[in-house]
């Protein structure tokens, strides 16, 4: 039958009928292989003997709608900064299936090992709605003192804040606060972090008293949320934004001092909330996702 690839016993034993007298006409009518298949069996198996019959490569000798070296090449270059196949596929031109192909050919599927877990996943209706905000430790360059970033983004739009401090305190951690709500172009309802000292004396000894976290949304009239504990990926949109700055920023520039790292951080800070395409937004930037809110909603933001 057309397009069945016989195995080489299958082609031997009816070469070796075909040698004892029966005709490839009648082979052909008895297993319904076409006659001239059964011709080329034969020829190459009198050239070859048995080893002729091993089937070969069906692979097209060219292929005209074949994807071009450059722009794997491209796919493989983009690859490095960090991203996945569907973004690979929106930099790039390519629909994300052929991106990841690319990607299995060259041994660049995976970045690192996943690892598994269970999220419940939701989002907010609105811009302002909730606030995720953490921080993490950031590693020694030039300054022989940690360094930390604070990060906030917004559930809805995606839209993001960052920004680096040379000290862990709940001050710094206000500061920060309000730096994201001076730049934020709506006001913001609700705050979630976890359970760390400098937002919360929760699991303290003196439970009852305020951080100055506290204290300051509470006199901004915002309401702070905590996460429960050991459950950190109800806060995974900021751990999931600090990540990107990680594989798509510095593991990209490479800043190798503090001052250095600060600006490519505030670059790339532009760059995700305006340029930077966001999968979970159906390839919106942040600032359209907002903009596109308050447009459908008729409100006129202050610049």
């Amino acid at each position: 039958m057309r397009g069945v690839a016989h195995s080489p016993e299958v082609r031997l034993l009816l070469m070796q009928l075909h040698e004892q007298g029966r005709s490839l006409s009648a082979l052909s009518r008895e297993t319904s292989i076409s006659r001239r298949v059964l011709s080329r069996w034969w020829s190459r198996y009198q050239q070859e003997g048995a080893e002729g019959l091993q089937p070969l490569s069906r692979r097209p000798r060219r292929s005209p709608r074949g994807l071009a070296p450059a722009m794997e090449r491209q796919i493989l270059r983009v690859r490095r900064a960090g991203l996945g196949p569907a973004r690979i596929a929106l930099a790039v031109g390519v629909s994300p299936a052929t991106a990841y192909r690319v990607l299995v050919r060259h041994e660049r599927s995976r970045l690192t090992e996943p690892v598994p877990r269970r999220v419940l996943r939701y989002e907010k209706s609105r811009p302002g709605e909730l606030l995720h905000l953490d921080f993490k430790y950031l590693p020694e360059l030039d300054q022989p003192r940690q360094e930390y970033e604070f990060a906030a983004i917004d559930d809805f739009s995606r839209e993001a804040v960052a920004s680096i401090s040379a000290e862990r305190s709940s001050r710094l951690a206000t500061a920060f606060l309000e730096d994201v709500l001076a730049r934020l172009p709506y006001p913001v309802q609700a705050v979630l972090t976890d359970n760390d000292l400098v937002f919360t004396m929760r699991f303290a000894y003196y439970a009852q008293r305020k951080t100055y976290f506290e204290q300051a949304c509470q006199s901004l009239g915002i309401e702070h949320r905590l996460l429960r504990p050991h459950r950190p990926e109800s806060n995974g949109k900021v751990e999931r934004f600090i990540k990107t700055v990680d594989d798509e920023c510095y593991a990209v520039r490479r800043p190798r001092s503090s001052k250095t790292r600060m600006r490519v951080l505030e670059e790339f800070l532009w760059f995700y909330n305006h340029q930077r395409p966001h999968l979970s937004l159906q390839g919106l930037t942040p600032v359209q996702r907002r903009e596109n809110y308050f447009l459908q909603a008729g409100v006129r933001l202050m610049s």
